[in-house]
């Protein structure tokens, strides 16, 4: 196997409240706080990770550069200047707060519009998981619908696009599917720049043959 070292600038996109500085906190391993804090403006943090990329039998050495992006709309003109030059996005909404999945398309649009990459790869991240079946918590949104969702976004994007839209639920209380999140997130991201150079590659051959 060959190895490789990668930086990855990556964000945290969704509404206030749900659950984003909290899941990154649970992958940080710091220790989860039940009260809501406010995020002001951006937070930012730092984690290495190694991946087993199998197509192509490499292993990465990753550094995730994260950036936690506040949902409140009065910090808008602050979290656009984030955006730029990020390699993919986590896009969250609560399971039960429907008006957080309503959401999403202004964040996914602001996120491919604003990066200055075009469209770039995302994972639609169902969190709070773990109030499923509370009785406290009513879902409101169904794994069903967080799927098709991830669904109808690929085909949309299909012919402009190299990534596939996943659907993951998590819980940053619970510890459910942190971890396996940002690997989904990086696993595409790499897929994508493999896509785009074998792409660039051929275009170049076929130059060469004419």
């Amino acid at each position: 196997m060959s190895s490789s070292n990668l930086w990855i600038k990556m964000l945290l996109l969704g509404d206030g409240g749900v659950g984003k500085s909290a899941f990154r906190r649970a992958w940080l391993g710091e220790t989860f706080k039940s009260q809501y804090l406010m995020t002001l403006g951006a937070d930012f943090a730092s984690k290495q990770v190694i991946l087993n990329y199998e197509p192509t039998e490499t292993i990465y050495n990753i550094r995730f550069q994260i950036w936690d992006l506040a949902g409140q709309p009065r910090f808008k003109d602050v979290v656009d200047l984030f955006y730029r030059g990020a390699a993919g996005a986590l896009c969250f909404f609560d399971i039960t707060n429907q008006g957080s999945f309503n959401g999403l398309h202004n964040w996914i649009n602001s996120f491919w519009t604003l990066n200055s990459q075009g469209k770039r790869p995302i994972i639609i991240v169902g969190a709070k998981c773990d109030l499923k079946n509370d009785p406290e918590f009513k879902s409101q949104v169904t794994t069903e619908q967080g799927i098709e969702y991830a669904k109808n976004l690929t085909r949309i994007i299909k012919e402009e696009a190299d990534f596939t839209v996943h659907y993951i639920e998590t819980s940053a209380k619970e510890e459910i599917n942190v971890e396996k999140t940002f690997h989904l997130l990086a696993t595409e991201i790499i897929s994508s720049v493999h896509l785009r150079e074998q792409m660039r590659l051929s275009a170049l051959r076929r130059l060469d043959n004419n």
